[in-house]
């Protein structure tokens, strides 16, 4: 039997209704957790790395939580053998064409997942 493959959590993401929103809680997140602002996008803004501050709430009811692994094919054939689907949508690949990034397609505890080689 193949070891399973292991995880770790890259960080969490949090939904919010719109900027002004998200930005309100990356400034409370950044003072309790003594991180700094990082990578503002036009959809997002992380607390260091360890929070992704969603300037929307478009996936799961509370936001995702990230999930890095080293092969992420590896890990997606280990979780589709216990039932688990992936939005295809969601699929990115490296300049290899290996899948670096997938959402699950089944949410749990009001949360999306995602997983990632980065």
């Amino acid at each position: 039997m193949s070891e399973r493959p292991r995880y770790t959590v890259a960080h969490v993401g949090i939904n919010n209704e719109n900027s002004e929103e998200a930005y309100a809680l990356l400034h409370v997140l950044c003072d309790l957790f003594n991180v700094e602002p990082n990578s503002d996008k036009p959809n997002t803004v992380f607390a260091g790395t360890i929070f992704e501050v969603m300037k929307h709430s478009r996936r799961g009811k509370h936001g995702h939580i990230a999930l890095r692994t080293d092969d992420v094919e590896a890990a997606m054939a280990d979780l589709a053998a216990r039932g688990i689907t992936f939005q295809e949508d969601t699929i990115r690949r490296d300049e290899s064409g290996k899948i670096r990034f997938v959402y699950l397609v089944q949410e749990f505890g009001g949360f999306a997942f995602h997983l990632t080689n980065e």
